[in-house]
C-alpha cells in the first residue's frame, strides 16, 4: 500500500485530470454533445470523430448532407417558404451538368426532395431568394430555378428558367438575396474581394449571352477574406460566412457601408448562409465531405443555429 504522502500526490493527479478532462468536454474541441444528427451518415463516418464547432451550442438542429457517399460537396443555400435549399457539386460527373440541389422543411429537418440541376453548372456556389425568386450562383453564371417543377419528376427538365453569363468584375462565388435585387459575392484569399448588388430588373433585361457585366451594378461593398456564403437578416444587415479548413466566421454587415456591425466564430468550411421564418440562422459546411476528408475537422452537416446565442 503507498504512503499517505503517495496517496496524495495520486489523488492530486487523479483531480488534475478530471478538471482537464471537464475542461475539454466543456469547450467541445472535439465530439459533439449535441442531439444525433437526422439523415444517414457516409460509410467513411466510422472512420471519423464528429467535432464540434466553437458557438455550438448555438447549433439546436443538424442533418447530414445527403450523397456524401458519391462525393457530393455541399455549397449553396437558401431558405424559400420554409424549405431549406442546399446546392452540392460532384467533380466526377460526366459532363457539364454537375450540380445537385436537396431540400430540407425548416421545421423538422425531414428531407423532402433531391434533384440535379438541369443546365450547365460546375460548383453551385451560392443559393438565394429575390424578389421571391430563386437563384443559383455558379461562378461566372447566373441560374433561376423554378423549384415546384425542378422537384417535380414529371416536369425537373423544365427546372430552370434562366442561365445568364456573368463578367467581370461580377463573380458568383455566392449571393444574397432583397425583394428587389441580388447581392453576388466573390470569394478570396486575401482581401479585396467584393459583394456587388444587382437589381432584378438588370438581371431581367440581360441578355443571356452577353449576360451581366459592370453596368448592371448598382453598388459595392468589400468582402470579408474568404467570404463563402451570405444571407439578409431580419433586420435588414448582410450575414456573411467566411471558413476555410482552418476556421470557420460569420460576420454582420451594414449593407450600406460594408461596416462590420458583429462577428462571430462558426464551424470550419461554413458555406453558404439562409434564414427562416422564425429568424433562425442556417449554414452548411463542407468539412467532412469526401473532398476533404484529410481535414482536422469533421462534420458535413447543415445546420439550424439560434443567432441570439452566439457569443
Amino acid at each position: 500500500m503507498p504512503g499517505p504522502d503517495r496517496v496524495l500526490t495520486m489523488l492530486d493527479a487523479a483531480g488534475t485530470a478530471l478538471a482537464l478532462g471537464l475542461g475539454v468536454a466543456l469547450l467541445g474541441s472535439t465530439a459533439s454533445a449535441a442531439e444525433p444528427a437526422l439523415g444517414t451518415p457516409p460509410s467513411y463516418a466510422a472512420e471519423h470523430t464528429v467535432t464540434d464547432g466553437p458557438n455550438h451550442d448555438a447549433v439546436d438542429l443538424r442533418i447530414w448532407v445527403p450523397d456524401l457517399e458519391a462525393g457530393d460537396v455541399p455549397q449553396g443555400l437558401t431558405v424559400l417558404n420554409d424549405q431549406v435549399y442546399v446546392g452540392t457539386y460532384r467533380e466526377d460527373r460526366a459532363g457539364p451538368e454537375d450540380c445537385r440541389i436537396h431540400r430540407f422543411d425548416a421545421r423538422t429537418g425531414a428531407l423532402t426532395g433531391s434533384a440535379d440541376v438541369p443546365a450547365a453548372c460546375s460548383h453551385a456556389g451560392g443559393l438565394a431568394v429575390a424578389g421571391g425568386r430563386l437563384f443559383l450562383a455558379d461562378s461566372w453564371a447566373l441560374i433561376e430555378i423554378d423549384p415546384d417543377a425542378l422537384f417535380d419528376p414529371q416536369r425537373r427538365a423544365n427546372g430552370v428558367l434562366r442561365r445568364v453569363s456573368l463578367r467581370f468584375p461580377l463573380r458568383g462565388s455566392f449571393a444574397a438575396g432583397t425583394a428587389d435585387g441580388l447581392w453576388i459575392g466573390e470569394y478570396k484569399r486575401s482581401s479585396g474581394a467584393g459583394i456587388r448588388f444587382v437589381p432584378l430588373a438588370a438581371i431581367d433585361a440581360a441578355d443571356p449571352v452577353a449576360g451581366l457585366g459592370p453596368d448592371a451594378i448598382a453598388r459595392e461593398i468589400p468582402a470579408p477574406v474568404r467570404a463563402q456564403g451570405a444571407t439578409i437578416g431580419p433586420d435588414g444587415t448582410l450575414w456573411v460566412s467566411a471558413s476555410s479548413s482552418q476556421f470557420g466566421r460569420l460576420y454582420r454587415l451594414d449593407p450600406a457601408t460594408g461596416a462590420v456591425l458583429g462577428e462571430y466564430p462558426a464551424p470550419v468550411g461554413s458555406e453558404d448562409l439562409g434564414f427562416d421564418s422564425q429568424g433562425r440562422l442556417w449554414t452548411v459546411s463542407e468539412a467532412g465531405a469526401a473532398k476533404y476528408r484529410n481535414w482536422p475537422a469533421f462534420h458535413p452537416f447543415v445546420m439550424r443555429l439560434r443567432p441570439e446565442a452566439l457569443r
